[in-house]
């Protein structure tokens, strides 16, 4: 199985992935959107790019491709359709920072560099922020750094 391209985060001045965190999706939820796959590394169809700015979730980047169907045939299995892309002005019209009030959950945060493994499933990161957000508003922040000590020597020094 290929990994999934994470979603992005800037948090305290640096750049930042998510494990398995999605704030976009409790919000399309609630919409009629059909996002198509942009590759086997993206099956949602769409990359975000987050900021977390006083305290608040910011969706400031988006871009996904849409499936637009060109028949009125919704039940039938072969159905036409077409692929549009789409970017954050056209899914939030007219707005750059689109605040994420839709949003409650946690978010862990890593930084590129990780320990060991080879994907999501057996992956030892330095250090996951957890933060926990209510309705977009950041209530909760907790660092928990790994203790690496069951590493090999020359992995420990990261």
């Amino acid at each position: 199985m290929t990994a999934q391209k994470t979603e992005e985060f800037v948090y305290k001045g640096k750049r930042y992935q998510s494990l398995y965190a999605e704030p976009l999706d409790q919000y399309l939820q609630t919409q009629n959107i059909e996002f198509q796959p942009i590759a086997s590394s993206c099956w949602r169809g769409y990359a975000c790019l987050w900021i977390i700015s006083d305290n608040k979730l910011y969706l400031t980047g988006f871009s996904g491709a849409i499936r637009i169907y060109t028949d009125d045939d919704e039940f039938s299995p072969e159905r036409s359709y077409e692929i549009k892309n789409i970017s954050l002005n056209e899914l939030f019209p007219n707005q750059q920072n689109v605040f994420a009030e839709w949003f409650s959950g946690e978010i862990k945060l890593v930084r590129r560099i990780k320990l060991t493994g080879n994907d999501y499933h057996d992956t030892v990161y330095k250090k996951v922020i957890h933060l926990t957000f209510e309705k977009g508003i950041l209530i909760n922040e907790e660092i928990r750094e790994n203790k690496n000590s069951f590493l090999p020597k020359w992995l420990r020094f990261w």
